[in-house]
């Protein structure tokens, strides 16, 4: 996990999910519970600077997670 507290990520660029246990116990009953722990997304936007919305995932309600659930993707 990305160690500053500010986001590292760009759209268009691969991040895997490494979600906190927080973080999936929020996205329990959504859409973003299809995501799977390990795997790797790519980013279609950032939002407020803090959210990232994957390519798949562009209509969630959740408006995007917290980029500190991701890490850089190899």
């Amino acid at each position: 996990m990305p160690t500053s507290n500010r986001n590292p990520f760009n759209p268009g660029q691969w991040v895997c999910y490494t979600p906190t246990s927080r973080g999936r116990g929020l996205n329990a009953m959504t859409d973003l519970s299809a995501l799977v722990p390990g795997q790797r997304y790519r980013i279609a936007r950032v939002v407020d600077a803090s959210y990232v919305v994957l390519e798949g995932f562009e209509t969630s309600p959740t408006g995007g997670l917290h980029w500190s659930e991701f890490s850089a993707a190899e």
